[in-house]
């Protein structure tokens, strides 16, 4: 199976006047190695059109893969041309789409279809017929097993930045 057999591309529209600079996504917000976004420091200087995002799809920089940026929305916002967003078809879990994106494998087969050297872009066409392994369990439990340690280990990383020095 193919990843465009359980996905699609968004191509809804919305103009980036119409959202908050906490909805705005670029891939300068996604931060490297899996580890989600930071809020985007400005909107567009201009009004233009952004690509509409929903809580639960899956936000991928597509500027150099191998930085392996990704965000599973918790809200809904916009974001730039750079910024591949992904969508579970019906039947088929966020969360599980979200797991598979996450693996290094992803990442690897993504970079092999880049094109450009200085900024590598992804292909979109070759990133949808990445190959999706076929389990037994679920793709919920899967997708939620996933999604459950990935919000402890950023619930422990908020506790250590709390942490006091000590001297």
């Amino acid at each position: 199976m193919k990843l465009k057999d359980i996905a699609e591309y968004v191509s809804e529209k919305i103009s980036s006047d119409s959202i908050d600079l906490d909805c705005y996504v670029t891939t300068d917000s996604l931060l490297q190695n899996k580890a989600g976004r930071e809020l985007a420091t400005n909107l567009p200087p201009q009004v233009c059109t952004l690509t509409r995002f929903h809580k639960g799809d899956i936000l991928i920089g597509n500027i150099r893969p191998y930085l392996k940026k990704i965000w599973m929305a918790d809200i809904d916002g916009g974001c730039n041309a750079d910024v591949l967003v992904i969508r579970a078809k019906n039947g088929h879990s966020p969360n599980f789409l979200y797991a598979l994106l996450l693996q290094d494998t992803f990442y690897q087969y993504a970079m092999k279809g880049a094109k450009g050297s200085k900024m590598p872009r992804g292909d979109k066409d070759q990133i949808m017929r990445y190959e999706v392994p076929t389990l037994s369990s679920t793709e919920e439990s899967i997708g939620k097993f996933i999604v459950d340690i990935r919000d402890k280990i950023a619930l422990n990383r908020e506790i250590n930045r709390n942490l006091p020095l000590s001297a």
